[in-house]
Parts: C-alpha cells; structure tokens; sequence
C-alpha cells in the first residue's frame, strides 16, 4: 500500500484542482440523488427472514386482516352516560368516521348501529337520562364491553377506530393522528391515544426529529473541539468539509442503489459524521508535527500519508468490520445499517486522503499553523503525567487494571436481556404516559391473537367446523383460561357475539341455548359483516382476539408455555391452537436481536484478531493488541449493570459498532510504537514515551471528538437513541485508557517482538 500512497500522493502535488473537480463532481450527482431519496417506516422489515412463527403471524394476517390497526381514543369525563357526554361522544364519533382512512368505528353512542342492537340505537331527539341508563345497563350485562368501551367502574371511556390496510404506512397514519388531533383538541375531555398504529407513528416521529436534531449540535462540538486542537478556523473547516461530503456521498449512493431511510438506518449519516472525522484528524496532527519539521507544504503531505496512510486505512477497514458483522443477522434492516455505515466509513477515508492533500496544497503560504507548541498547554500537561504514570508506576497500573476488570466482569453479570415493548420510552414521554394510563385504566394495550384450527383425524381442515356447537364450546372455554391470565386483560371471540346476537333475537333466551349447530351457521351468515374478522372464509379457523399488558420476554415466553401445556390436557387433538399477532413479534424479535447482535460482536472481534495479526505478523503481538479492547467493552458492560440498562437490540449492537471504533486507537498506537521502537534501539521504555507524546495526542483528541459525538445523542427524547450515545461515548473513554495506560504496561512487562 506504501507505493500506491506515494503515487496518490505525489499526483496530489502535481495536480491538486484535478483532484479537487473530481470530488466536487461526485458531490453534485450525489446532491441531485438526495432528491430521489426514499423513506420506509414499516415494521415488518425487523422480523426475520425464513422464520416458521414470522410465516404463521403472516398466514394469520391474509386471512384474519391486521390486528394492528386499531387505534384507541380514551378519554375522561365525569360520567360518559350524561346526556351532554353522551351526546358529544356521539358528534366526535360522528367526525371522527369521516377521516380518510379510517374503515371502521365503535363508540358507546354508535353501539347499537355497528351491531344491530336496538336497545341502544336511539335517536338523539328527546333521549332521556333514563334511556341512557338503560344503555349504561345494557352495555355492562357483557363483559365484551367492559374495558374495551368503558373502564370496569364506568368513568373512562374509549373509541375505537380501525385504520384501512391502504393507509396503514407512516404517511396515512400521520394523516389519520393529524385529523385525529384537529378533532379532539376541540373537546375539553382529557385524551390518550393508544394502539399500535400510534406506537408506530410516534416511534418514527422520534426518529426523523432526532435525524434533524443531531446534526447542528454536532456540528458546532466538531467546530469548538477542532478549534481548541488547531487555533485555526481554516484548518478546522477541513474535517468538517470531509464529513459533509461524506455524508452527502453515502446519502447519494443510499438513493442511487434503492436504499431507503428506515427506522434503523436514520442514524446512518450521524454515524458517518462522528466516525468519519477521526481519518482527518489523524492526517492534521501528523501534519502539524511534520511541517514543523520541513517547514515545506509538499513534503510535509508527503511525509504525512507516507507515515500513517496504511495506519488510517486499516483503522477504517477495522470499524468498518464492525458494522459489517452486522450482516451476520436474520434481519433486513440490520443488514442495511451495517452495510451502509461500513461503507460511510470507507468514504469517509477516500474523500480525507483525496481531499484534505490538494487543500493543504493550495493553501500553502496562506496557512500558517497556528497550534500551540508541542511542549504548551494543557494536551501535553496530561500526556506528561501518563508518561511518567506508566513510566514510574507501572507494577501498579498492571495491579488497578486487574481490580478494575474484576469489577468490570462483576457488574456486566447483572446485565439483563430481558426486555419489554415500552423499555424505550420513559415516564413523562407523553405516549409512554398515554399508554400507562390505557393500561391501567381499560385493562391493557397491546395485541395478543389465539389461532383455533378444527382439523379431522388426518390433520385436515373441517370445512365450516367453527360452525359446530362442539367447537365452540372448546373456543368458550379456550376463551376463559386466557382470561385467567393476569397479564391478559380483554378477550374477545365469536362467543361474546353469538351471545349478544343470540339475546338480540330471543329476548328470553335461556343461557347458551344458541348452542346448535344449524343457528350457530344461520348467525355466521347474517351477520358475516360483524364475523368477517373473527373466522376465516371456510369456517375452519377462528381467531379470540385479546389485549396483553407490556409484558417482557420472559413472560411472555411462560405465558406461551403455560397455554400450550394447558392445551395439551384439556383440549382435544382435532382442536388446535396457535399463538401470534405483533405483541409476540416484536418481542421475538428484541430476543432474536440480542443473540444476533452477540454473535455479531464476536465475528467482529475474530475478523479484527486476524487482521491485527496479518498487520503486526505476530500472533502474540495481535493477541495483547486486543487485550486493552477488552477494557472498553467490560466497561461499557459493567455500566449497563450498574445502572439497569438492559440488554436490548440497540445496546447489543453498540457492542459490535464500538469495538471497531475502540480499536482504532490501538492500532495508531502500535504502528507508531514500532516506529519508535526501531528508532531508539529497542527501547521499550522510551518507545512508549514517545508513541503517547505523539499518537497519545491524536488518540485523546480524536476520543474527545467522538465521545462528544456521541454524547449529542443523549439530548434525544428517544431511549434506544440515548443509550447508543452514552454507551459508545463511555467506550471512547475506556479506549483512552486501555490504550494510554494498559497497553504500554503490557508492551513494557511482555516485550513481544514486533517485526518490522
């Protein structure tokens, strides 16, 4: 790579605007593909490929339609069964019908039109207070209502719409919560919106205001920690210049090759902009001290790329494996992330050695560096002391970073993995709240879908088998031990209805008695607009449809467990029974995450070994050169213990993406440190010293860039988003001292070789 350096670099010189015409070009087609950029919010690419329970969620959904598209409007008010409550709900149930994209809604003033119950299908004229009593009777004699419409004590109240299938993306559902909004803001009750589609909505809106929110304050930490490093606003504006263009590049090439933003690959330009500028940073630092060297602009370049070219490529191609074991996952939108930023980082290091070069060039005697002496200021106080720490101390160093990664293991042990739906947001995140308050107050949120199958002895389907009085009987009773699930707080299947049809046809019917198999069939048919959702098109499969709490994945995981033993001895073979809907989806695929992300971590720790051991050509120096790497992981470990963050799909994956970063710092530091090893005669003592006077500088700084980087995120309103940023900004921090302090003490005890 050294002779293709030197002819890069010497083309540079010859030819500097060549260079510069090239990397404007590429700039403005990749500007005009920023145009043809897609978004895509949908949640479906997060489940795994070829997956048999991923497969059996989507046959439920062809023939049962979505289970989740219902949104949830609850609402408080002294008594929902006044007559001025009453008729308000009536009037914004009413406008709330008209919105576009809104297939279905039931209230407790549309009741009797939806299910043909004349009890409650009254006019508004001369509606009594004693009618609406009697509406308040009918509607708690089933419990189908009961924390569906109203709250078991009868003060808060829902209305519940169900979203069309076309209008169920991110752009019809921000349109639907928009005119939602403009409806209910007009009313003096207190709201909550729930439901799936505004969980969706929500999390996505979180995401697009971070995507925005980030880039100002990370642009002006860049500014004010690269012009406290360099002293010169033209010199500053080199880095800052390189990420943009190398955040327009990967955005142009996302566009050009049909990649689209989604809700994981959001964060990719921000990524790109705090990873991408270490590469310059590294380049101006070894500028600086070469040029006050030669005093020369050329050589000094030359002797820059020269002398940590194959340094910073390797250091990309590092990260880079760190984000491309994310390929490793079953999931889509993980792959694309991973893909995409190790690609970012790769254009991050073209567009620094191809740029930055013919700038300093062109600058020359216009640019006089304007940096601090190497022997002022407050850099060279602290990298002073960690010389004369690791010189002096270092029997101690070896003894306190024992201690520490004691500790470090100790409290990674407490790390949990196990994870709810709502672990993202946070009390006072006005969803988060939204959701609480449903949860507590009409019995739970999320959907949870029992599949039952009648099936002859040669495991066929039973056409219309839901039809037989046998079957439904075991559907009543399937119903009953899923009600006697705490966690589970509304059922609803064919049985509720029967009841209240059956009652709506014979006002004195005697308990049950529609339990025949010729009127069960007779009440499917005349009212196929109310079963539509509930059996599918053979009458061979129906479906009880329930609401769960947010439970994590280990009860869930017990409560499937519990069902299906239940199953086994109370219900026959010929019934069977299946367990699916997004509920359990979502917390498949946190627990499928986690273990992926795990192996991901561990492919990119092996990859990263052997490139270190092709580079130093030796197994034990590439060995102790992933020892100080272990420290900023144990460390960012032991701080998820310490402080309860769980182990979830966004931590697991700080763990792959930071320790490609962290190890950066490792290999400028060995590169130098052989350097400087040969040039004082195997010294190993005054090797080190001279490596942390030099590379420690660049290590410290480019740390502090990134740890402020990332450290940005942390303002985000968006958990998974916060915990990314505290905990790579935390790695950053242990690499600093992996790097400054226990590597040298290993290096100085072990005294491997090191080659050339």
């Amino acid at each position: 790579m050294r002779k293709i350096f030197n002819k890069i670099i010497s083309l540079q010189i010859l030819y500097p605007f060549r260079f510069l015409i090239v990397i404007s070009l590429i700039t403005i087609f990749s500007i005009i593909q920023l145009f043809f950029l897609k978004f895509d919010f949908t949640i479906e690419n997060l489940f795994p490929e070829n997956d048999q329970e991923v497969e059996q969620y989507y046959s439920f959904r062809d023939e049962f339609g979505r289970e989740d598209n219902i949104i949830s409007l609850t609402y408080n008010c002294d008594d929902p069964f006044l007559l001025k409550n009453y008729l308000e709900n009536k009037k914004i149930t009413q406008n709330l019908s008209k919105i576009n994209g809104i297939s279905n809604i039931l209230s407790i003033s549309n009741l009797g039109i939806e299910l043909n119950i004349s009890e409650t299908n009254l006019p508004d004229e001369n509606l009594t207070q004693k009618q609406l009593d009697e509406i308040r009777n009918y509607i708690f004699k089933y419990s189908i209502f009961t924390n569906n419409l109203i709250s078991e004590d009868g003060t808060i109240t829902s209305i519940i719409l169900e979203v069309d299938e076309s209008f169920n993306d991110h752009p019809g559902r921000l349109k639907i919560m928009k005119d939602i909004g403009n409806i209910i803001d007009n009313s003096n009750w207190d709201w909550y919106e729930t439901g799936i589609p505004v969980l969706r909505t929500k999390y996505v809106q979180y995401m697009i205001g971070d995507f925005i929110k980030f880039f100002p304050p990370v642009t002006i930490i860049l500014l004010l920690v690269l012009y406290m490093m360099f002293k010169s606003m033209k010199i500053v504006l080199l880095p800052i210049l390189t990420v943009f263009i190398s955040v327009i590049w990967i955005l142009g090439l996302m566009s050009l090759f049909d990649f689209s933003i989604n809700i994981i690959t959001y964060i990719v330009p921000t990524l790109v902009m705090i990873v991408g500028v270490a590469d310059s940073v590294h380049i101006l630092i070894k500028y600086n001290q070469d040029i006050k060297i030669s005093n020369n602009t050329k050589i000094s370049i030359k002797k820059t790329i020269q002398g940590i070219g194959n340094a910073i490529l390797l250091t990309s191609l590092t990260t880079s494996i760190g984000f491309l074991s994310l390929l490793s996952t079953n999931i889509v939108m993980i792959k694309e992330f991973g893909f995409l930023v190790a690609i970012g980082v790769l254009i991050a290091f073209l567009v620094s050695i191809f740029l930055i070069p013919p700038l300093l060039i062109l600058m020359d005697n216009t640019y006089p560096l304007k940096t601090k002496s190497s022997k002022k200021g407050i850099r060279y106080y602290i990298l002073k002391q960690i010389v004369e720490v690791n010189k002096n101390h270092h029997f101690i160093i070896l003894i306190i970073s024992s201690i520490f990664i004691a500790l470090f293991i100790y409290f990674a042990s407490k790390v949990e993995s196990n994870s709810a739906l709502l672990d993202d947001l946070s009390s006072g995140n006005e969803l988060f709240d939204d959701m609480k308050f449903t949860e507590e107050n009409m019995g739970a949120v999320f959907p949870f879908e029992v599949i039952i199958t009648a099936k002859d002895e040669k495991n066929n389907f039973i056409e219309n088998g839901i039809a037989n009085s046998r079957i439904i009987v075991f559907v009543d009773k399937i119903q009953k031990k899923i009600n006697s699930i705490p966690e589970i707080r509304k059922t609803i299947s064919v049985v509720d209805y029967l009841e209240i049809i059956h009652d709506n046809f014979n006002e004195e019917s005697e308990e049950k008695s529609y339990l025949n198999d010729g009127l069960i069939f007779q009440y499917f048919v005349l009212n196929e607009d109310i079963f539509q959702n509930l059996i599918n098109f053979e009458y061979s499969k129906t479906r009880i449809s329930a609401r769960i709490k947010d439970i994590n994945s280990t009860r869930a995981k017990e409560i499937v467990k519990e069902i299906n033993e239940w199953k086994s001895e109370n219900i026959p073979d010929d019934i069977q029974i299946s367990l699916t809907g997004t509920t359990l989806m979502a917390l498949k695929v946190n627990d499928y995450l986690v273990n992926n992300l795990i192996i991901s971590f561990l492919i990119a720790f092996g990859v990263i070994f052997i490139s270190m051991g092709f580079l130093f050509k030796s197994l034990k120096l590439a060995i102790f050169s992933m020892i100080p790497n272990l420290i900023p992981i144990l460390f960012m470990a032991a701080i998820m213990g310490i402080f309860d963050i769980k182990l979830r799909p966004t931590t697991a994956m700080t763990f792959a993406i930071a320790f490609g970063i962290a190890v950066d710092d490792t290999i400028h530091y060995m590169v130098r440190f052989r350097q400087e090893l040969s040039m004082n005669n195997g010294d190993f003592i005054k090797a080190n010293s001279e490596t942390i006077f030099s590379t420690g500088n660049a290590i410290i700084s480019t740390s502090l860039i990134l740890g402020c980087g990332f450290l940005v995120m942390v303002s985000s309103n968006f958990l998974p988003s916060r915990d990314f940023g505290f905990l790579s900004a935390i790695t950053m921090f242990g690499a600093i001292i992996g790097d400054l302090f226990f590597l040298p003490t290993m290096l100085r005890l072990i005294k491997p070789k090191t080659g050339n």
